[in-house]
């Protein structure tokens, strides 16, 4: 009787074991898997409101709204695109004085963890130096996370005003 005790308290020892790991791999994959889908469900709405949202670029670059820092990004990112060639670019925002002067206000008033980054690039623009145009863009794709498009040079005055024509005018 004694042997039959000992044998079912190891086999049940050994089912709560079992147990108790399969729940905890459940819970694990139940809260790993639901916190990435809020990140990719979060990163999807914002690149779905900026793509079909054209009013954000609008109340952005008019300063009738205070952005978040990757719509900051978005933004000065695109701005990028009429001074450098790069194998790919998703969009395009028109980079002018006006435009430079409310990003720079918008920095006054925010916080943003990379704001020094944006006060270099975007003071350089406003003095009229579009040299650092390159380093920008790459710079900014990387603080997105981006590894596609890489700028690798600046365009030739010919080659913006191409860009200039395609894309504003």
């Amino acid at each position: 009787m004694e042997k039959f005790l000992k044998g079912l308290l190891i086999g049940l020892s050994t089912v709560a074991v079992l147990g108790v790991i399969i729940v905890g791999v459940l819970i694990y994959q139940a809260f790993s898997n639901g916190s990435e889908k809020i990140v990719a469900d979060a990163e999807t709405s914002l690149d779905t409101e900026i793509e079909n949202d054209a009013e954000l670029e609008k109340k952005i670059t008019e300063g009738t709204y205070i952005p978040t820092e990757r719509e900051f990004q978005w933004i000065v990112h695109r701005m990028t695109h009429q001074k450098v060639a790069a194998d790919e670019k998703d969009g395009a925002t028109e980079m002018t004085p006006e435009r430079i002067d409310e990003l720079l206000k918008t920095l006054d008033e925010t916080d943003y963890d990379n704001k020094d980054v944006y006060l270099g690039i975007l003071n350089e623009w406003n003095k009229g130096n579009f040299g650092n145009a390159v380093e920008a863009h790459n710079e900014i794709l990387s603080l997105q996370g981006g590894t596609i498009g890489v700028a690798t040079r600046l365009f030739t005055p010919e080659e913006e005003q191409e860009f200039i024509e395609q894309n504003f005018r």
